[in-house]
């Protein structure tokens, strides 16, 4: 049953974390010279910026565990009740997600010779968990009509 509507939310999660990966997290501009941040190329700004090399990874990790999680969550349309602990441990892990990158992006801000503003990427956690709390409500509402048409019988 993949043609249900939680399967197209869980679907853009999945899009949403590909376009995290891909699109700049912020913007730096040292000396007039523009550089964009991704989380998994720093390039010349990691001379300038102390962070934890844990956090950073973990920032590489988070995304491909949500994808992972998020396409096995849409193929257990049979487990209703299993998709929805699923997709509130996809959440929790989209929190960590939103404050790891919080945590990381707060050291370029302290930096006064570098003028930062936050990028694209910062945005498609928080949808993404709105979508996997709209999955979670269809998903509920499938549940209730499979155990209605069960009292009937």
């Amino acid at each position: 049953m993949l043609q249900r509507i939680q399967t197209v939310y869980l679907f853009l999660v999945f899009l949403f974390s590909i376009l995290f990966l891909l699109l700049p997290s912020g913007i730096a501009e040292i000396g007039g010279i523009r550089y964009t941040i991704k989380l998994w190329d720093m390039g010349p700004l990691d001379e300038h910026v102390q962070y934890p090399v844990l956090l950073k990874y973990l920032l590489l990790v988070l995304p491909f565990i949500i994808m992972g999680l998020t396409l096995f969550t849409a193929f257990q349309f049979k487990k209703r009740l299993y998709q929805i602990r699923l997709g509130k441990i996809n959440i929790f892990i989209h929190l960590v997600l939103v404050v790891s990158v919080i945590f990381f992006l707060d050291n370029f801000r302290e930096l006064p010779q570098l003028d930062f503003t936050y990028g694209a990427a910062i945005v498609f956690p928080l949808l993404s968990m709105i979508l996997i709390m709209l999955a979670n409500r269809a998903i509920k509402k499938d549940e209730e009509l499979v155990r209605s048409a069960d009292r009937l019988r």
